[in-house]
């Protein structure tokens, strides 16, 4: 339950601190107080919406804390030791907004990301706003309100059907997805199967055009680079006076008096070394003019198969030939994968009839617990209204077959009948708005019986009712406040005086500002309270909360 709410600079509360207990609270005031205000600043900590406006005007951020009992609430605990928190009877929540639009959340002081933050808010409290019961008019949002009443089973059975859509609806897109592929295999096949062919009967090499056009290219200037190589032969190594020989001589000239200086030595080793240069590179050349190859047809050859290389570049977009051959391999594991495909659609038609088959077990066991589940709601909601001044009528809960979804396989939609003799008839046809607000605090009484959020608001659910109708949904507040800490923002004294805590919210001006506060109520402050909201005579009115509140 929520033992104390800190806020801090939202609307006209710069900073408001405020303790509250177990049992039924109520938050009183003039219009226009501020009321509302702190619902939204509690809305703000549960992970509601961060709208900017909600701060104070010339303020850049705006806070609320709030510090929770959760030693009777094990799933928070639980979720507490998953996410390493420290642990302990007591839970801090604090959530953050600046002006520029940014917020952020943490949980005993460790932020975490929003979605996270409102799995632990989700199990602290509920609000039930003061527009809510206007929803019963959505038919779409009763089978949420009829599962809400749930236990843990019925909730696991929920889980276990949105797990076993999703893993079906998965299986079923990559089906349509394989059978799409199969339509457009064929044509797509024959394509593939004759670039590879082309491409494989091409042998290609990576490098192998560069190869052909300097080899086409020796061809094309044999005469020049025989001319070339020979008058280069003869001069080194075998000519009339080769430069090897001339070398060897200036070596035997030198070595009589390389004895006689060190400079003498050094210039015979380095001629000498100069010499088997000149001889090993007359020999090279000689080897070159031996290969020398002129063979016409050769030629042919090396302009054809460059002729291949380069129209097949073309039509693969200028491709060089290690291109071409990465292109190859691509197309083979495209054909191997479409000669996998009936391999693939065989095992996921096989995949697809297994999963709908248990989505179908999950979708009937949730539906049986729907059906066992609304005839128990229809008698709680009976009874409940009963209780709330609506004696005789008669509520149904009308469960129709829908298309599979990750809800299950059927939708619902709540009938009344107000009055005896009258048929059932969709109550979003003609309840009013009075007995929506009765409806729905109904339903909440039910919900509020299972096993789940400690603590309740009401944000004047009072709306549209009066008289002996708001007596008993006073009553109905305090009955659930016996087993859940209840926070109810209310205009009717009727409701007002059946609180254990009563807390006014009201404006006052310090001369610069205007300011909210709250102030906790006991005694004859609370007596004045109850008076001013019975209007009349002063004192009349005065002796008739005092009535009310000994009652």
């Amino acid at each position: 339950m929520l033992l104390s709410l800190s806020i801090r600079n939202i609307a006209l509360m710069d900073q408001m601190q405020v303790e509250f207990s177990t049992g039924f609270h109520v938050l009183t005031g003039e219009t226009g107080a501020g009321k509302s205000i702190l619902v939204d600043a509690v809305a703000l900590l549960l992970g509601g919406r961060a709208q900017k406006e909600l701060i104070r005007k010339g303020e850049e951020k705006a806070r609320v804390e709030g510090l929770f009992d959760v030693s009777d609430c094990p799933p928070v605990r639980e979720m507490l030791k998953e996410q390493e928190l420290e642990e302990g009877s007591e839970l801090i929540l604090s959530r953050e907004i600046t002006a520029q639009g940014r917020s952020s959340c943490r949980v005993n002081g460790t932020l975490m990301p929003l979605s996270q933050y409102q799995q632990f808010t989700s199990l602290l409290m509920d609000i039930h706003g003061q527009h809510e019961h206007q929803s019963l008019m959505d038919e779409k949002r009763h089978l949420g309100m009829l599962d809400a009443t749930g236990d843990e089973k019925h909730r696991q059975l929920m889980d276990a059907v949105q797990q076993d859509y999703a893993a079906w609806r998965e299986v079923r897109r990559r089906l349509d997805q394989l059978q799409k592929q199969s339509a457009q295999a064929s044509e797509r096949m024959e394509l593939l199967r004759i670039r590879q062919k082309e491409l494989k009967g091409a042998r290609l090499t990576a490098g192998e055009e560069e190869e052909l056009a300097r080899e086409r290219d020796r061809f094309r200037h044999a005469e020049k680079i025989e001319e070339g190589l020979r008058e280069a032969y003869e001069s080194v190594y075998d000519g009339a006076a080769p430069a090897a020989e001339a070398l060897r001589t200036a070596v035997n000239a030198l070595s009589p008096i390389e004895q006689l200086d060190d400079a003498y030595a050094s210039l015979r080793a380095r001629i000498d070394g100069l010499y088997y240069e000149a001889e090993d590179i007359g020999l090279t050349l000689r080897d070159l003019l031996s290969h020398l190859d002129s063979d016409p047809d050769r030629l042919e050859q090396v302009q054809a198969r460059l002729d291949l290389i380069r129209r097949l570049s073309r039509k693969y977009g200028g491709a060089s030939t290690g291109e071409m051959i990465e292109k190859l391999k691509e197309i083979q594991q495209e054909l191997a994968g479409f000669e996998s495909l009936d391999d693939d659609m065989d095992e996921a038609a096989k995949q697809e009839k297994a999963l709908h088959a248990r989505y179908e077990q999950s979708a009937q066991a949730l539906t049986a617990s729907r059906k066992a589940l609304a005839r128990k709601f229809e008698k709680d909601m009976e009874q409940q209204l009963n209780d709330l001044n609506m004696a005789g009528t008669r509520f149904s809960v009308r469960l129709t077959p829908c298309p599979p979804g990750s809800l299950g396989s059927e939708t619902a939609a709540f009938l009344i009948a107000p009055n005896k003799g009258e048929d059932l008839q969709p109550l979003s046809r003609i309840a009013s708005g009075g007995e929506l607000s009765r409806l729905m605090l109904a339903i909440k009484s039910v919900a509020a019986r299972r096993e789940g959020v400690p603590s309740m608001i009401f944000d004047e659910i009072d709306t549209g009712i009066s008289g002996r109708a708001a007596q008993v949904v006073g009553e109905k507040m305090a009955a659930i406040a016996r087993e859940h800490q209840v926070l109810c923002v209310t205009h009717l004294q009727q409701i007002a005086a059946l609180a254990d805590h009563h807390y006014l919210v009201e404006k006052y001006d310090d001369g610069e500002r205007t300011h909210t506060r709250l102030t906790p109520l006991e005694g004859e402050a609370r007596v004045n309270e109850i008076a001013r909201m019975l209007g009349g005579d002063e004192e009349s009115a005065r002796k008739h909360a005092r009535e009310m509140l000994r009652k």
